[in-house]
């Protein structure tokens, strides 16, 4: 009977393409960082599409939508605080999957597109992160819309639809959660699907000395997945998300999601300048780096200069986080 069942899902989804070689060190977890990565973008985009159910865009709503969806909606406080972890959670994995790409110099002909995409993918996901920031407007909340505000200010007409004078007639809460919900899920989807598709064809950057099939790969991968969903659930349940007081307009007294931390760290030493040139120079390097480093030995940490720089950008990320999470709450845009 399961030999039956099996035959004809293989016959009509054509199961049997998923029975192409892949490396035997496939198997192991730090191969799968982008797998996971993709899976916890699969739990935000679920999660999302369920809370998006009773949020209400608009500066008079937002806040008391929350509320309403962490005490009245089923199982609401639950699957909120499900997503926040796994904002985190995809944070630390994409991260993770870049270092080690990086490390293994898998930016190398011809997959520099195949990096490249991954570098969108990566600044996609921070843009994400800061947008669902603002949407919770509370006090945190509201300081992050106004960060979008100095922001596109700072930065003239390459800002301006972060501006509450782009047009009269929506908010500009409203334009963040349709970026938030819509344009940044859908690009990070074809990015997904190009970066996939480019693996697929290019190969895995890996020795293929021991082979075995990328069914067993993605049969792991799934058990990984549902691990860390079900270590995720738990979290939700032993530590709720809040969400704090409505927000009081003129000051600016919180710091930001603990992946922001960094650039908070920078606006305290740059201002409001930092939160612009901080995420800039690092997105700018990531993309340079396969110019950057053109010579043909592709041997893994053999990067030269380009090593040396990208050591120095992780620590300086570090230190500004440090000092983000240690130091005290300070005025960045003259609220």
């Amino acid at each position: 009977m399961i030999d039956t069942l099996r035959e004809a899902l293989n016959e009509r989804l054509a199961l049997d393409a998923l029975d192409y070689e892949v490396p035997k060190a496939t198997g192991r977890l730090r191969y799968m960082l982008g797998g996971l990565t993709a899976f916890l973008i699969g739990v935000l985009v679920v999660t999302g599409l369920y809370m998006a159910q009773y949020y209400d865009p608009t500066p008079r709503g937002a806040h008391d939508s929350v509320l309403y969806l962490i005490s009245r909606a089923p199982l609401g406080d639950w699957i909120r605080s499900i997503h926040y972890f796994s904002a985190g959670g995809v944070v630390l994995t994409v991260t993770a999957h870049l270092a080690y790409v990086f490390w293994r110099r898998s930016y190398k002909k011809p997959r520099e597109v195949t990096w490249w995409a991954g570098v969108a993918m990566a600044g996609l996901i921070f843009l994400l992160v800061v947008t669902g920031s603002a949407l919770r407007y509370d006090q945190e909340g509201f300081e992050a819309l106004a960060h979008f505000v100095a922001g596109g200010r700072l930065t003239g007409a390459f800002g301006v639809f972060f501006t509450e004078g782009f047009t009269p007639s929506t908010s500009l809460l409203s334009r963040i959660f349709s970026l938030h919900t819509s344009l940044f899920p859908l690009l990070l989807g074809l990015l997904i699907a190009l970066h996939f598709w480019l693996i697929r064809q290019l190969g895995i950057h890996a020795d293929y000395s021991e082979t075995g099939i990328f069914r067993n790969h993605a049969t792991r991968l799934a058990g990984f997945g549902f691990l860390l969903f079900a270590g995720l659930g738990v979290l939700a349940i032993v530590v709720p998300v809040g969400i704090g007081f409505p927000a009081v307009p003129g000051v600016e007294i919180t710091k930001p999601f603990w992946p922001v931390l960094w650039v908070y760290g920078l606006e305290n030493l740059l201002g409001a300048w930092g939160m612009i040139l901080g995420p800039s120079i690092v997105f700018l390097f990531l993309g340079l780096v396969p110019l950057l480093d053109r010579g043909e030995d592709d041997t893994p940490g053999r990067h030269g200069w380009v090593g040396w720089v990208a050591l120095a950008l992780a620590l300086a990320i570090l230190g500004l986080w440090l000092y983000g999470v240690f130091g005290e709450a300070q005025q960045h845009i003259g609220m």
